[in-house]
């Protein structure tokens, strides 16, 4: 297990810093293909539970919400257009699908299709390589403070419901190694922002969201009742559970790092 974990974080590192070196068009098939597959794994999930997915409306909504920037004002339209689909989907094929089956759908649709779109939105930056390693080491900091931190010193439990491994003494970890990640790369990279202030308190809130994404995926899971969210990546599991953190972590880099500097 942990060797499989090792050679795919060895190619895949490597090949999604490369993607994201190159940016624009590479960067965006990348994340839509990200998007896609999470999606899938989180239908295939529904179906494993006995649940009815809309896949195609869901798909097509998703990549909706993906694209959002980019739909300008055909953006409204699209997404009626995608509720219809589910919509028509249900009646006429009720009872084999219900309103569980429609909630459940919708919400894999933003969960994957928004969520991503602020990966996309990162890509679109001044700067985006910078943005988007950081936002990767990061994000990484996060989940190996948690992991060694939790290994060594963890007795409380966190969430025991969702994640028992999980413990409180992990997640200070989490956020104090994210906190020295963030202050080494300001100092290598010799970026003039985020200010100290401001870098202490995204790095915080980085970490934090790190961690709600981690146990969102874990609640997920909890709910259909399985154990990865599927097994496209050796030793990782699925997409949604080796980007669980990164997902919600964008929207944070987003705001802190695109959105925020010109008011400072």
């Amino acid at each position: 297990m942990l060797k499989n974990r090792l050679i795919t974080a060895a190619v895949g590192i490597p090949f999604l810093i490369g993607l994201a070196y190159l940016g624009g068009v590479y960067w965006q098939v990348l994340i839509g293909l990200l998007t896609a597959a999470a999606l899938i794994e989180y239908c295939a999930m529904m179906r494993g539970k006995g649940f009815q997915p809309f896949v195609v409306s869901a798909v097509f909504l998703a990549f909706i919400l993906l694209f959002r920037t980019q739909l300008g004002s055909y953006l409204a339209g699209l997404f009626l257009a995608s509720l219809l689909l589910m919509i028509i989907g249900l009646v006429f094929t009720y009872p084999q699908r219900n309103l569980h089956d429609l909630a459940l759908s919708l919400f894999g649709s933003i969960y994957t299709g928004f969520f991503f779109s602020y990966a996309l939105a990162l890509g679109r930056s001044e700067s985006a390589f910078l943005i988007l390693l950081m936002v990767f080491i990061l994000t990484w900091a996060s989940d190996v403070g948690g992991y060694l931190f939790g290994r060594i010193w963890g007795k409380h439990k966190l969430a025991p419901r969702l994640s028992p491994g999980k413990t409180v003494e992990g997640a200070a970890g989490a956020i104090v190694l994210t906190i020295l990640a963030a202050w080494g790369y300001r100092y290598f990279s010799g970026a003039v922002y985020p200010q100290v202030g401001v870098l202490l308190v995204m790095a915080f809130v980085f970490s934090v969201a790190a961690q709600l994404g981690d146990l969102l995926e874990s609640a997920i899971k909890r709910f259909f009742e399985v154990k990865d969210s599927g097994r496209i990546l050796p030793g990782h599991g699925g997409v949604l559970d080796r980007f669980d953190s990164f997902m919600l972590v964008s929207p944070v880099a987003y705001y802190f790092l695109v959105v925020l500097p010109p008011f400072l």
